[in-house]
């Protein structure tokens, strides 16, 4: 940051010198590496006054907002969350090695739930970077480039944590649309408060992810990114977690609730493709469609029923409205004793359909 002007007097307000200096060529860029090097250099303190000072000096919603969020009101939360997405990535990539650093983003594309924004959180290997080694030099140093080598190497994305405290300023700086500074005018202070909004974001996200995560700890000692992704300004730092997360059993507890979940979901998916191919059955059968738009969907639900043969194996290639009702039951009742085992359900448990009664009732419900 540039000295403070001669004509400075005392008491003047420091809201004069930033606007004019921001209204400078190219003082915006200007601006943004210097908070760069100061965050790099680990000044949390010193940056976290400066914004305190500049802050009270340019009022502004979103300047109020990022007044009343002192750091023990900012938190990142999910860390059980976190030990079981990883424990499940390792073992779905068991082949690639652990997981050696975990990058923690705010991100443009995580909707805030009021003051609490979801987190895009990636797990690398060291195929993407030696991040193994431990050297958060070398680490940060490839940071600091416009696009780290690690970039979209992750090997796989979760949404376990989150930070509360920063949705709602960074909702208002979403909302402030500044615009352009008029050429050779001082910045106004929209565009001050864009700008000092989004520096305290990353400050604060910084300074809770790194808090949170020596108290915290991870499932072992590895490097832990804090970034951003279309969110600006893009800054990325790497540091070293060494704290071991103790686990009390709290992992199994959530990827048990998880897998019953999975598992409610899937067999909600059942029913309902059930219910979808009964309705498209029953439209060619009862013929509730217009004669010339017939042909058409017999066709097309005959290709549907050819892709389900083909995926299943079950069936004996006829299309479904050839079936009779009964024949068709029994289609759909081997699939569901098949999506059972595939979860460990009981297919023993799903009820066998009637086969049809013969004589007058059998010809009466034929008929009906």
């Amino acid at each position: 940051m540039p000295g403070a002007p001669d004509n400075v007097g005392p008491g003047q307000t420091m809201t004069t010198q930033l606007q004019q200096w921001l209204g400078q060529a190219n003082a915006l860029r200007e601006f943004d590496r210097w908070f760069e090097g100061v965050m790099r250099a680990g000044n949390f303190d010193e940056l976290d006054a400066f914004l305190t000072e500049e802050l009270l000096a340019h009022p502004h919603p979103i300047t109020s907002l990022c007044l009343a969020r002192p750091l023990s009101a900012v938190r990142v939360t999910g860390w059980d969350e976190l030990a079981a997405d990883l424990l499940r990535d390792e073992e779905r990539h068991a082949a690639g090695g652990p997981v050696t650093a975990i990058g923690a983003d705010l991100s443009a594309h995580c909707e805030p739930d009021d003051d609490a924004w979801p987190l895009e959180v990636n797990f690398y290997d060291d195929e993407a970077f030696p991040f193994g080694d431990g050297d958060l030099a070398g680490i940060n140093a490839a940071a600091a480039d416009t696009s780290t080598p690690w970039q979209g190497e992750f090997r796989d994305i979760v949404g376990s944590l989150t930070v509360v405290g920063l949705g709602r300023i960074y909702t208002a700086v979403c909302a402030n649309m500044p615009g352009r500074i008029p050429f050779g005018e001082p910045a106004p202070v929209d565009v001050v408060a864009d700008r000092l909004g989004r520096f305290f974001l990353t400050l604060r996200f910084h300074q809770a992810l790194v808090r949170d995560a020596a108290h915290e700890g991870l499932p072992r000692p590895m490097v832990l990114l804090g970034g951003a992704h279309d969110v600006d300004p893009w800054y990325e730092a790497a540091y070293w977690c060494e704290k071991e997360r103790i686990d009390n059993g709290k992992v199994a507890s959530i990827q048990g609730a998880r897998d019953e979940a999975n598992k409610e979901r899937f067999r909600a998916e059942t029913e309902l493709k059930i219910a979808e191919w009964r309705d498209r059955r029953n439209v060619i059968i009862r013929r509730q469609l217009r004669a010339d738009k017939h042909p058409a969907f017999v066709e097309l639900s005959a290709a549907q029923d050819a892709l389900f043969y083909n995926m299943t194996g079950l069936g004996d290639g006829r299309p479904s409205h050839e079936l009779s009702d009964h024949d068709y039951e029994m289609l759909l009742y081997a699939w569901q004793r098949q999506r059972a085992e595939k979860i460990g359900d009981d297919p023993d448990m799903i009820a066998e359909p009637e086969k049809p009664r013969g004589g007058l009732f059998g010809l009466f419900s034929r008929a009906s």
